[in-house]
């Protein structure tokens, strides 16, 4: 018994010094960026001698990768929870969709920082499973408007560009948001979703241009 629950608090000192070190590169990535920061920078910042790092990750690029992953697969997950919710109408489930989004940058926002400018420094193989994750993700998000298009909750609209343009709109918060601002996360993800949902997205707005 004793053997046993050493082996688990090893197990989770192991499991909590590899998060503590993905959250740090995190941070040094969006700082110094991925070319700029070096395992021995990464080291120093978790209070490791560089040589233990490799106990835990086999370079940095398989860093990137987790780190990149750890920011995809949270907001994935939130994403189709919502996207399942029967009992929610397209539009409720757009602006969900949306605060969700808000919620995700604002608590995690160094994830999506670095994979809208690393990505490329993935290798192929991470790169393709991320896209396709990412694909996903903008996949809910198009299918919720174009059932919304269906049931008349929203106009008729170019789904693909809406999408982008949401995803602009909401992505650039990163530039600014800051946790002691004006502005909480919660009264920015109802506010963005309001307005999009409400006003962009009404039922009476006109999106014919000939």
């Amino acid at each position: 018994m004793d053997r046993q629950k050493e082996n688990f608090t090893d197990i989770s000192s192991y499991l909590n010094k590899r998060e503590e070190i993905i959250r740090a590169s995190s941070k040094l990535f969006r700082n110094l960026g991925y070319i700029g920061t070096s395992m021995k920078d990464i080291a120093d910042e978790v209070g490791l001698v560089k040589a233990s790092l490799y106990h835990h990750f086999s370079g940095k690029e398989e860093l990137l990768n987790e780190v990149l992953n750890k920011g995809i697969d949270q907001i994935l997950a939130t994403a189709q929870t919502i996207f399942d919710k029967h009992e929610l109408n397209p539009r409720d489930k757009l602006k969900q969709l949306i605060q969700n989004h808000i919620l995700h940058l604002t608590t995690n926002n160094e994830f999506l920082l670095i994979a809208s400018n690393q990505i490329d420094k993935l290798t192929e193989q991470h790169r393709e499973k991320y896209i396709a994750k990412r694909d996903m993700y903008e996949k809910l998000l198009r299918e919720t408007l174009e059932k919304g298009i269906q049931t008349g909750d929203f106009p008729p609209i170019d789904v693909r560009l809406t999408v982008l343009a949401i995803f602009g709109m909401c992505n650039w918060l990163i530039q600014w948001y800051q946790q002691n601002g004006p502005y909480t996360a919660q009264y920015i993800g109802d506010y963005f979703s309001n307005l999009i949902c409400d006003r962009m997205l009404a039922k009476s707005s006109n999106f014919n241009l000939d």
